[in-house]
């Protein structure tokens, strides 16, 4: 029985997409066969990200409605093994229309045939955000180190401890060094605390995590970068492994 995992974030911006697919291929990378559902209704971007947007046809809308089976709609990736994407609907008006109360089994069911499954959720605190966070087994709060990022950190991540979901982590998105010695930006130490959430993993600022999304490339491949490292350390973390907070990662000094 796999397990599943929302990503989510207080307020847009903070990089959540790239964590999925990062993290996704990461997995896949160490033999896992991940699902990566995109929650997004309406502003979907996890095809485009990953290289794959002439390819999806239904979404988890699809599924739920009965207009198609999880298989039809959970599109093999081109290149990375082991690796589905289940789109969000083109609108949020599909979303709403759909029987929202059958989303834990549609996570139900993906849980019998992938080892993990990771839901790139909306920013914020909407319904569709909570319906599937609720629904999962465990969450990851991405933020940006700066205060106005961890502010929402601390607030999504205590509406969904608040109502029943234990396991909650926290992921410090593009950090720079550099901007820490200065004073400029938020050390990990304190985002902790100013989230009040433990710390799942770092990632550096790198240039190539935009660049790769842009082209739709995946970042393991076409990168030599530390957020591909970080995203694997995080990877092996979920899968229980002890790994040290920036084993083979360098912050950039900028």
């Amino acid at each position: 029985m796999g397990q599943v995992i929302s990503v989510v974030s207080g307020k847009g911006g903070t990089g959540k997409t790239s964590f999925c697919a990062g993290v996704a291929v990461a997995l896949c990378a160490l033999g896992e066969k991940v699902l990566l559902i995109d929650a997004d209704s309406g502003l979907r971007s996890l095809d485009i990200v990953l290289g794959m947007s002439d390819r999806v046809l239904f979404s988890y809308a699809d599924v739920i409605s009965g207009r198609c089976s999880l298989k039809e709609a959970a599109v093999k990736h081109q290149v990375v093994k082991n690796l589905r994407v289940l789109t969000a609907p083109v609108t949020l008006e599909a979303y709403e229309s759909c029987d929202r109360t059958k989303i834990p089994e549609l996570l139900a069911l993906a849980r019998e045939h992938f080892t993990y499954v990771l839901v790139d959720c909306p920013a914020g605190f909407g319904s569709d955000v909570m319906d599937f966070a609720l629904a999962s087994d465990r969450a990851v709060v991405v933020s940006t180190p700066d205060h106005t990022s961890l502010r929402g950190a601390q607030r999504i991540g205590n509406s969904l401890v608040k109502e029943g979901l234990e396991n909650v982590r926290i992921a410090v998105n593009r950090v720079r060094a550099g901007m820490i010695n200065t004073g400029d930006s938020v050390g990990i130490d304190a985002a902790m605390d100013a989230a009040g959430l433990a710390l799942l993993g770092v990632i550096p600022e790198d240039k190539d995590v935009i660049a790769c999304g842009n082209l739709g490339r995946v970042l393991v491949l076409f990168s030599r970068g530390y957020a591909r490292v970080a995203y694997a350390n995080i990877a092996r973390r979920l899968r229980g492994e002890r790994v040290r907070l920036l084993e083979g990662v360098k912050l950039s000094r900028k």
